[in-house]
């Protein structure tokens, strides 16, 4: 019996004893909600790559996956939390980050949240390193791009070392939620930034996508599908995202609203505006209540006033008639002079290097632009009514913020999640325990 022993447990280390993959990106977060996460894991071989949450209170929640692009879709974790997790591939632990879910909607959890916004900044130069330090040490959730995601062409070479080798820890730990710019499209159909990334689908795929991050609806534009550069191989049109977009902010329910989007709609800088692409979606943005308007394309920065069909609504941002538009295109390192002179509806505007931190606490949104050395150069809050939060039963979840958390699986176990062809690995495992079985079996006899 000892010897059958042996040779079950030797067979069962082949799988992994025989690769020597090592991991090429990631791992990098996708697509988190309050109660699960994406973890994207690239090896340079065939292996076996896992995922492991550790869960408070004991147990774990983990998903594993064959092959070499490895989509570890984590379920079960905990509202408006810091989860650490870690990896295995082929069973030999390597290094994770601490995923951070949002609050669910209509909690207090859900309505307080740190997002960073960068635009214009896949150099991998010192300025964007700058920023990316910054970004840890401001405690950031999730972070909101609004393109030119890696220069200078955006092939895959360039999103590996300009974007994911550089942000290679901040990405551990904290969602990229990314928009599309001008620069990906040097490359047909912008396919290195589709394969790059693993998004929410829109109807023409993930080139535009919304998502909620607790009681913020996020929309991230393409604005090549309104101007394309090659409308043969733009993959959207105008009409189709348009008409997306306004069913989609008809349709949530989030009190706060953001839209990203890489060549402006409301703007001064270098390149100003394209007359399409305010012509296409002021109408929706105003109508639809839209709270903010990220832009990027010039590299500088710039706040509006709030502004109706170009002209100032008024001067402040205390319960806001329009939607407040602001260029945050200066994290990678080179910047544009202003060609345009100021408009009526010109709040503040700045050649400097920035990204922005947005924090949110109830019916205030604060932004704040920040240098690459961690000054604050510009800031104003956005006051807004909202809804009251519906009430919750005695002892509700998320720290009594509202919802129940789902109770762990027994053990803590968390049902695996696996991609096409996934889980193999551990199917190998199985027949050797069937075998081990039948030999135990005929010994009892």
């Amino acid at each position: 019996m000892r010897s059958l022993t042996r040779l079950l447990l030797a067979l069962a280390a082949l799988p992994f004893a025989a690769s020597a993959a090592t991991v090429t990106r990631g791992p990098f977060l996708q697509q988190t909600g309050p109660t699960s996460a994406l973890v994207v894991v690239d090896t340079d071989a065939a292996a076996t790559v896992e995922a492991i949450a550790d869960l408070p209170g004991g147990g774990t929640a983990r998903a594993g996956s064959d092959g070499t692009h490895h989509l570890l879709r984590l379920e079960g974790l905990p509202a408006a939390s810091a989860v650490p997790y870690r990896l295995t591939v082929d069973g030999a632990e390597r290094p994770g980050g601490t995923l951070h879910t949002p609050g669910r909607p209509d909690t207090a959890a859900g309505r307080a949240a740190i997002l960073a916004v960068i635009g214009d900044y896949g150099t991998g130069d010192p300025a964007e390193m700058n920023h990316i330090a910054r970004i840890r040490e401001e405690g950031a959730q999730a972070i909101l791009t609004v393109g030119d995601n890696a220069y200078p062409d955006a092939t895959a070479a360039d999103f590996l070392t300009k974007l994911f080798r550089p942000m290679a820890a901040l990405l551990a730990d904290v969602t990229m939620w990314p928009a599309l710019g001008d620069h990906e499209y040097r490359q047909a159909w912008a396919q290195p930034y589709l394969d790059a990334f693993e998004l929410p689908e829109g109807p023409q795929g993930e080139r535009y996508y919304a998502f909620d991050w607790g009681d913020v609806h996020v929309v991230a534009l393409d604005s090549n599908c309104i101007v394309p550069m090659d409308a043969a191989t733009a993959g959207c049109d105008a009409k189709t995202m348009v008409g997306w977009l306004t069913a989609d902010l008809a349709a949530t329910r989030a009190p706060w609203k953001i839209v990203l989007i890489h060549r402006p709609v409301v703007a001064t800088g270098k390149y100003g505006v394209y007359p399409q692409i305010p012509a296409a979606l002021l109408g929706v943005l105003e109508g639809a209540g839209v709270d903010l308007v990220l832009q990027g394309h010039n590299h500088l920065y710039e706040r509006s006033w709030p502004t109706r069909q170009g002209q100032p609504v008024q001067k402040d941002y205390d319960h806001p008639a329009a939607p407040v538009y602001v260029t945050s295109g200066g994290a990678g390192g080179w910047l544009y002079d202003f060609a345009l002179p100021a408009e009526p509806w010109t709040a503040y505007r700045e050649k400097i290097d920035q990204h922005l931190r947005l924090t949110l606490e109830g019916g205030t949104l604060k932004v704040d632009s920040i240098r690459g050395d961690g000054v604050i150069h510009d800031t104003f809050t956005i006051v807004k009514d909202v809804p009251p939060l519906p009430a919750q039963p005695p002892g509700g979840g998320d720290g009594g913020t509202g919802g129940a958390p789902e109770a762990p699986p027994p053990n803590g176990a968390v049902a695996v999640g696996c991609q096409a062809g996934a889980g193999s690995g551990w199917a190998l495992l199985a027949p050797l325990a069937v075998v081990a079985a039948a030999v135990l079996r005929r010994r009892r006899r």
